[in-house]
């Protein structure tokens, strides 16, 4: 019985880490729905369509740009919405983001320097569709925040 309590307990811990914290109080009202757009779709397109590691390498790097670019774009609408206490609290919440990212790829340049050979090319480039994902994430954060904001 304990052992499976653990399990779903693990199984719930990890479905909880896989949203933000914003999609996981939406996901519970029933009229949410998960947010996907263009980029997904255009990024499912890339990852099943390139053949060299160039090709893979440009698929994740195009996709980051759109999701930053997306995040950005999310970022300033939501600024406009906000109080001055709000856009400090939002001002602080990026640069903590960007920091937390920034010392985690601080900390694995580190490693390749000094395990060089240990992930390989592959494993390189899984880390650069981690940081997609993260990125991904944060927009998706900030654009269901902001769509909080515009409710009427």
């Amino acid at each position: 019985m304990k052992l499976l309590c653990l399990t779903l307990s693990l199984v719930m811990v990890c479905y909880a880490n896989s949203q933000s914290r914003i999609e996981n109080g939406f996901a519970m009202n029933p009229d949410y729905e998960s947010y996907t757009n263009w980029i997904d779709t255009s990024y499912a397109n890339c990852m099943q369509n390139w053949t060299t590691n160039m090709e893979w390498g440009s698929c994740i790097e195009e996709h980051h740009k759109h999701w930053s670019d997306f995040m950005n774009k999310e970022y300033i609408e939501l600024m406009n919405l906000l109080d001055e206490d709000g856009k400090n609290r939002l001002i602080a919440s990026q640069e903590a983001w960007r920091n937390n990212n920034k010392a985690q790829d601080d900390f694995w340049a580190y490693f390749g320097v000094v395990k060089p050979h240990f992930f390989g090319r592959e494993g390189t480039f899984r880390s650069y569709m981690i940081d997609l994902q993260k990125t991904r994430s944060r927009a998706i954060e900030l654009h269901t925040y902001k769509k909080a904001f515009s409710y009427k």
